[in-house]
């Protein structure tokens, strides 16, 4: 098998994804607002009350997709035996698909628009500690990709507040935290490429060998 091409297709994949699919779909999303304006409402008011449920449940599942599938990607690759990490992870994914299923309604579903909220937060917080924990798996590679990882995250975390704070929940702040929290995941892979302690191809090759040999067993 070829490894090289294996990584290559898997970090196009990703590049296209978490640099220009999901950034552009979130902010088209947000254009269904009342006037396209992008601070009066947030996704979750889009959806249930400009018709746009669908397009909330699809930036949903792309979401947790994306974030779920690139992590257990950097996972594999790093090593990481952290069960903490992956509860949060699944935790993460869960409550995201939970949050874009459940109406926003207060009006005719009220239980289910607070625990849309409730949820909402949870995911957000959820997949930044989960990101957080991930980091730490860097020590035992490099400590130059811990650090830089660890940098790069407090400034997407910084403008995250930043436009939280200043703009309120709204559909600017979730494009914001969609279009900067995809390309963290990518700079990530980008470290660990270039890092001198850290070779992918071996082990992946390594990872492949292993599953011959369990298969060689039975």
């Amino acid at each position: 098998m070829d490894y090289r091409k294996s990584h290559y297709y898997k970090k196009i994949f990703f590049g296209i994804f978490g640099l220009l699919i999901i950034p552009v779909y979130s902010y088209l999303f947000a254009l269904n607002g009342p006037g396209g304006d992008l601070i009066i409402v947030t996704f979750s008011q889009i959806g249930s009350r400009y018709g746009a449920i669908e397009s909330l449940i699809f930036w949903g599942i792309i979401m947790a997709m994306y974030y779920f599938t690139f992590l257990n990607y950097l996972f594999f690759l790093t090593g990481s035996k952290s069960i903490l990490f992956q509860i949060n992870l699944a935790l993460s994914c869960l409550s995201i698909l939970v949050t874009v299923f459940l109406p926003f309604a207060p009006s005719m579903f009220p239980l289910a628009a607070k625990t849309h909220n409730f949820l909402a937060r949870v995911s957000a917080i959820s997949c930044a500690v989960t990101l957080l924990i991930f980091n730490f798996a860097y020590l035992k590679i490099d400590k130059i990709v811990f650090y830089k990882t660890l940098a790069v995250f407090i400034l997407v975390v910084f403008i995250n507040i930043f436009v939280l704070f200043y703009f309120g929940i709204s559909s600017l702040f979730q494009i914001v935290l969609s279009a900067t929290f995809c390309p963290y995941l990518f700079l990530n892979l980008i470290f660990l490429e270039k890092s001198p302690h850290f070779d992918i191809y071996a082990i992946m090759e390594k990872a492949a060998k292993a599953k011959e040999e369990s298969r060689d067993i039975f």
